[in-house]
């Protein structure tokens, strides 16, 4: 992956995570998995199994997405600090 496609990746993870929708829908999802996950006789342990593997998913794809974002946030940084050698006056001086 390029530079620039981690860069709109991070960007596109950011705007995700940080969208009032995005928040609703996952808390939304999260509340629903667990009341299910509450209300599961204590006989059916594949059904909770099942749920608690949703939770994990769902907590997964959020962990993914942050990733994405943190991975863009050293991309930044590191074109930044190639910028800034690139603009040094003193480059090449010392060689």
């Amino acid at each position: 992956m390029t530079d620039a496609e981690a860069l709109d990746q991070a960007l596109k993870a950011k705007a995700i995570l940080e969208s009032p929708v995005y928040q609703k829908a996952y808390e939304n999802c999260r509340a629903a998995i667990i009341t299910l996950m509450e209300k599961a006789p204590l006989s059916d342990t594949q059904g909770a199994e099942d749920l608690r593997r949703c939770l994990k998913l769902l907590r997964d794809v959020r962990s993914n997405m942050e990733a994405m974002m943190k991975s863009g946030v050293i991309v930044e940084f590191k074109l930044a600090e190639e910028k800034r050698r690139k603009d040094n006056p003193l480059r090449g001086f010392f060689r």
